[in-house]
C-alpha cells in the first residue's frame, strides 16, 4: 500500500499527542494549570483519541487489508477518507480545547462522523461479494459506529441544555461510548485479529466464528442498557441485561479459549505475547466488569465513582484496544524488532497497568473511606511513562524494505 508508513507513524505521532493530553491533565490536577479549563482538555483528548489514534488506525490496516486481498479497489477513495478524518480530528483537538462544545467542534466533529459514514458504505460495496471470516467483522464494527452517531447528535442538541436534559446528556454520552467502545473498535479488532492468522497457517472455523459474531453482535446491540443502569429499572430489565452480559462473556471466553487451543502466541517472540497477555486479559475483564456491574451495589459504585469510570474506559481503550492496535504494529513483517522498541513496549505496558492499578485502588479506597492523597501524582507518573514509551516507541520504529 503506497504511503502506508507515512499514514503507520502518522497514526502513531497521533497516539504520542493523546498521551501528551493524557499528562496535561494529569498534571492540571497535581498542580493546576492557569488559563486551562480541565473539562475542556477531557473533551479535546477523548474526541482526538477515538478519531485520530483509534479511528485512524483502524482505517489503515482495514485499507491494507483491502488492498493486499480485494481485487479493484480504488485506494484514492479511502486516502481522501483518512485525510478528512484527520481534518476533523486535529479541528476537535484544537477546537475543542479551546471552547468545548460550540458550532466550530460540532462542524469537526461531523467531518469526522461521516468520515465513518463513507467508511461504512465503501465498505460495504468493496466486500459485498469477500466471505472472509474477517469481514463480517469489519463490516459490523463500520455499522456500530454509523449507530454511536446517534449519540453524537444527542451531545450536540442537549449540550446547550444540560441543565434541563441532564440525563437526557449523559444517557447520549454512553450512547455514543457504548457503540463506539464496544461496537466500532472491538468488532473492528478482532477483524483485524484474524486477518492476522491466514499468514500463520491458521483459520477460524466457519462455524465458531458465525456462533461468537451472533454472541457478541447480539451482546453488543442489545447491550446498551449495560452502560445506563443508573436509570431506574424495571426488574424485568435488570434480568434482561443479566442475561446480555452472560451472553457477551460467553462469546468472549468461547474466543479466548479457541485462540489459547489454537496455540497462535506460542512461537511468537517475548514482547508480543507480553502485548497479546495485556490485550487479552482487558478484553475478559471487560465483559467481567460490565456483568458484575448488573448486581445494583456494585453498579451504583461503578457509576458513581469517576475514578472507577476512567479506569474502566482506560481498561478497554488503553490496554485493550491501543495495545493491540500495538501488537499489530510490532507484528507487522516490516517492522524491524530492536532492543530500543522492545523496552518501550514493555515501559508502555507497565504504565498502562500502574495507571489502571492506582485508578482501581482509588475506588476501593472511597468504598472504605479511606483517603488517597498521593494518587494524582501517582496518576501524573503513571501518564508520563506512558507518553515517553510512546516517544520511543515512535522514534524507534524503523520500516524495513523487505
Amino acid at each position: 500500500m503506497k504511503y502506508f508508513g507515512f499514514w503507520l507513524k502518522l497514526c502513531l505521532f497521533n497516539f504520542f499527542i493523546v498521551a501528551v493530553l493524557g499528562v496535561a491533565m494529569r498534571y492540571n490536577m497535581a498542580f493546576s494549570i492557569p488559563g486551562i479549563n480541565h473539562k475542556f482538555m477531557q473533551e479535546s483528548h477523548s474526541h482526538f483519541a477515538f478519531y485520530g489514534w483509534v479511528s485512524a488506525a483502524i482505517y489503515l490496516f482495514a485499507v491494507k487489508y483491502l488492498n493486499e486481498n480485494v481485487d479493484g479497489v480504488r485506494l484514492s477513495k479511502y486516502q481522501f477518507l483518512m485525510i478528512f478524518n484527520q481534518i476533523g480530528s486535529y479541528g476537535m483537538l484544537v477546537s475543542f480545547l479551546y471552547k468545548g462544545y460550540f458550532w466550530l467542534s460540532i462542524v469537526f466533529s461531523s467531518i469526522a462522523l461521516f468520515s465513518g459514514f463513507a467508511y461504512f458504505i465503501f465498505l460495504l460495496i468493496d466486500t459485498r461479494s469477500n466471505k472472509n471470516p474477517e469481514i463480517i467483522w469489519l463490516k459490523s464494527g463500520a455499522f456500530f459506529a454509523v449507530l454511536s452517531a446517534a449519540g453524537i447528535f444527542g451531545l450536540a442538541y442537549f449540550s446547550s441544555k444540560k441543565d434541563e436534559f441532564e440525563v437526557l446528556f449523559r444517557a447520549s454520552t454512553y450512547f455514543y461510548l457504548h457503540y463506539q467502545y464496544n461496537g466500532f473498535f472491538l468488532f473492528s479488532c478482532i477483524g483485524l485479529f484474524l486477518i492476522s492468522l491466514p499468514p500463520q497457517g491458521i483459520t477460524i472455523p466457519a462455524k465458531l466464528n458465525r456462533n461468537l459474531f451472533y454472541l457478541l453482535f447480539a451482546g453488543c446491540f442489545l447491550g446498551y442498557g449495560l452502560s445506563v443502569l443508573w436509570i431506574d429499572m424495571n426488574r424485568f430489565l435488570y434480568i434482561f441485561m443479566l442475561l446480555i452480559s452472560v451472553i457477551q462473556l460467553l462469546g468472549a471466553v468461547k474466543l479466548l479459549v479457541w485462540i489459547r487451543r489454537s496455540k497462535i502466541f506460542t512461537h511468537k517472540n517475548s514482547i508480543e505475547r507480553w502485548l497479546a497477555g495485556a490485550f487479552g486479559f482487558a478484553f475478559l475483564a471487560k465483559f467481567m466488569l460490565q456483568g458484575l456491574s448488573v448486581i445494583p451495589a456494585l453498579g451504583t459504585l461503578a457509576f458513581s465513582n469517576i475514578n472507577v469510570v476512567i479506569a474502566y474506559l482506560h481498561l478497554v481503550l488503553l490496554m485493550g484496544i491501543s495495545l493491540f492496535l500495538v501488537w499489530k504494529i510490532v507484528q507487522l513483517p516490516i517492522i524491524q524488532k530492536t532492543e530500543i522498541l522492545k523496552i518501550s513496549v514493555i515501559t508502555l505496558i507497565s504504565g498502562i497497568v500502574l495507571n489502571e492499578l492506582l485508578l482501581a485502588a482509588s475506588g476501593i479506597f472511597s468504598v472504605v473511606f479511606i483517603p488517597f492523597l498521593s494518587l494524582k501524582y501517582g496518576l501524573l507518573f503513571a501518564s508520563v511513562m506512558i507518553m515517553v514509551s510512546v516517544l520511543v516507541f515512535l522514534k524507534s520504529i524503523s520500516i524495513s524494505n523487505h
